[in-house]
């Protein structure tokens, strides 16, 4: 089963789940007054905005520990969606254990303990099955543009393992060698820049190949997304011509009908 993504860890995540979970439960019963929760609030000599409130703070307690848990055992757990399913359950129990203490303590014996158990159990999975899914699906499409911005970006880094620059890759046209540098050629502000990276075609391969990036020549990388057509010149040769003001770049028979089947 997948993962649990990343953000699911942070530390705001679990600020939204511990303040977020409550503030839901007070606005949603006070709105709504779901009539079961109501009957079930009502008993005592406090006022039923009062018990809510105040079964509500239970809850923002629990979650806060449970949460801050979660954190802390970030670098320790690896839970899929059951697992935290699993994990949201146990919030929900544990809130219910301490809310139906306080209702069996303030309704002067009407309730014995595991039957307000239950109804504050069922209560907050009434409640609780909005602002869970809801947050869970708001992360997840959160993370997911995140990766599809890393995903994006190629991080360059120089001989030593030192990270140098980092570009979009859309922007790239081509990468050229130079001795022992290769010269990154990319759009930026409409404009066509250079950046030279102390490294090698063969050392960068994997990371371009990765992204989209492909040889055309042994000397040159080529996005061939940039390429607006291959022609041959007078001599014969293979140039791909770009979709900016640029030299043709060479390529390579080798490379040419592979290429081709990208454009």
């Amino acid at each position: 089963m997948a993962k649990i993504p990343r953000l699911f860890y942070h530390p705001a995540t679990q600020i939204l789940f511990y303040l977020g979970l409550p503030a839901f439960y007070i606005l949603f019963v006070l709105l709504y007054e779901p009539q079961f929760i109501v009957d079930f609030y009502s008993k005592g000599k406090l006022l039923l905005p009062v018990n809510v409130v105040l079964v509500s703070a239970i809850q923002l307690l629990v979650i806060a520990l449970l949460r801050n848990l979660l954190f802390l055992l970030r670098h320790h757990l690896n839970l899929n969606w059951l697992n935290y399913i699993g994990w949201c359950l146990a919030e929900l129990i544990i809130s219910a254990l301490f809310m139906g203490l306080y209702m069996t303590l303030i309704s002067e014996g009407e309730y014995l303990y595991f039957t307000a158990v239950g109804y504050s159990a069922a209560s907050l999975l009434l409640v609780w099955t909005y602002p869970y899914v809801i947050f869970s699906l708001a992360l997840s499409f959160m993370e997911q543009k995140s990766e599809v911005k890393e995903e994006s970006l190629i991080r360059f880094v120089d001989s030593t393992g030192r990270l140098k620059c980092v570009i979009n890759v859309n922007s790239i046209l081509y990468i050229e060698a130079n001795e022992n540098y290769v010269l990154i050629r990319y759009v930026e502000a409409d404009n066509i820049r250079e950046y030279q990276l102390r490294n090698s075609m063969k050392s960068i391969e994997q990371l371009v190949l990765r992204s989209g990036i492909v040889r055309c020549q042994r000397s040159y990388y080529i996005n061939p997304k940039r390429i607006k057509v291959l022609r041959r010149d007078k001599d014969g040769m293979i140039q791909a011509e770009l979709d900016v003001q640029s030299k043709p770049i060479p390529v390579s028979p080798k490379y040419y009908d592979s290429l081709s089947r990208l454009l």
